[in-house]
């Protein structure tokens, strides 16, 4: 109880902080105006699913849900494709995105982001017999997909130049790609490729060996000139950090793998 008494000090300590200041863009302040925290975000398992009643649940999900409480605010998903979450963001339809977002250049021309709240290895899962290195991917035969924009997609083209790659606009469509056979491997931050080799028949995909493409370290996004926003999520993510929630939820989501059992449909679950 004294943690959780010094946690709410703590945050409403950054609030009173944040309303001493006007804002450019006002998103914290209308938030609480309407009373509803608007938050972006692109469905992909684990960040953002849906479970066969149509509930949505993930890694993002939870933090989203989380800010908004310690807000006193209710939670207001906008789930839209990868590509236009920060679209959808700078056109004022959320105050925040939060989904899975990797700090990048290109991202940070477009918006301001966050102090890193998760971090995540990149890595490749291929249509493989047994274990394999990620460079032995790397001739014009392999077909190597990647979603458009991201930093796995930059990792793999530089650490696998002489490969072929076909891009995508999400990850449910690259999923599907390597599914029906369309491409040989995926690249893309775990734990997507661990859980995609745990979500097959057994076999059927493995991960490469070896050290990781790259390291990504994921941020919330929010429109640029929203300094109270922004003042207030990183001593959000500071205080969250410390106190364990965000490294619970991490390890819940991003390394393991119970959460499967709650998209199964109801009658495989008795």
């Amino acid at each position: 109880k004294q943690a959780e008494g010094a946690m709410k000090k703590i945050l409403a300590g950054l609030f009173l902080a944040a309303a001493a200041f006007p804002a450019a863009a006002g998103g914290l302040e209308d938030a609480l105006a309407r009373g509803a925290l608007r938050v972006c975000t692109a469905e992909a398992a684990p960040f953002a699913v849906r479970t066969p009643a149509g509930e949505l649940i993930g890694h993002e999900v939870d933090i989203a849900a989380r800010l908004a409480s310690d807000l006193g605010l209710s939670l207001d998903l906008k789930v839209t494709s990868g590509p236009e979450v920060l679209n959808r963001l700078n056109a004022g339809d959320c105050d925040v995105a939060i989904s899975a977002l990797a700090i990048d250049p290109a991202r940070l021309v477009q918006v301001w982001m966050t102090n890193p709240y998760s971090e995540s290895d990149i890595r490749i899962v291929a249509s493989a017999n047994g274990p394999f290195r990620a460079e032995q991917l790397n001739v014009p035969d392999s077909v190597i997909g990647v979603v458009t924009g991201t930093l796995a997609a930059e990792a793999a083209r530089t650490r696998l130049p002489s490969a072929t790659f076909r891009e995508f606009p999400d990850l449910l469509a690259a999923q599907r790609a390597l599914d029906d056979g369309a491409i040989n491997a995926l690249a893309f931050k775990e734990p997507v490729p661990t859980l995609t080799v745990a979500a097959a028949k057994p076999q059927r995909y493995a991960v490469g060996d070896g050290p990781s493409l790259a390291r990504t370290a994921d941020a919330m996004a929010l429109r640029k000139g929203d300094v109270n926003l922004l003042n207030f999520l990183n001593g959000w993510i500071s205080a969250r950090r410390r106190d364990g929630f965000l490294n619970s939820t991490h390890a819940y989501w991003l390394t393991g793998i119970d959460w499967m059992a709650r998209l199964k449909p109801a009658a495989e679950t008795r």
